[in-house]
């Protein structure tokens, strides 16, 4: 793994975590003012086309995104990557590749 990913997860198929955040920083380490912006949450699994689903940037002035899984998003075990995106039709930015694992339920996922 590189300066540029970050390993989340990991996670199980049909499983739906807690919403996932992600803060945007300048290169001094200070949160991007997303004030105004717009967000989307990019993810795929190895070699399969990418889905953009919407994100929300939660909290602007602390550069902050998030991402409410549906608990669709893990349907094959697999490596999977992800990223955010905020833009505002002037600045675009793109977060840091977000990389985990997905594996396969022991038994049923249950209806819970």
């Amino acid at each position: 793994m590189s300066d540029t990913e970050v390993a989340i997860g990991p996670y199980v198929v049909g499983e739906k975590p807690p919403p996932l955040e992600y803060s945007f920083l300048d290169s001094n380490g200070v949160a991007i003012n997303l004030t105004g912006y717009t967000a989307k949450f990019v993810y795929k699994e190895a070699d399969s086309a990418a889905i953009t689903v919407n994100a929300s940037v939660s909290t602007p002035l602390s550069g902050t995104t998030e991402y409410v899984w549906t608990g669709t998003e893990f349907a094959t075990p697999g490596h999977y990557q992800a990223e955010f995106w905020a833009g505002n039709l002037t600045n675009r930015y793109a977060s840091l590749v977000l990389v985990f694992q997905v594996r396969e339920s022991v038994g049923p996922v249950p209806s819970i």
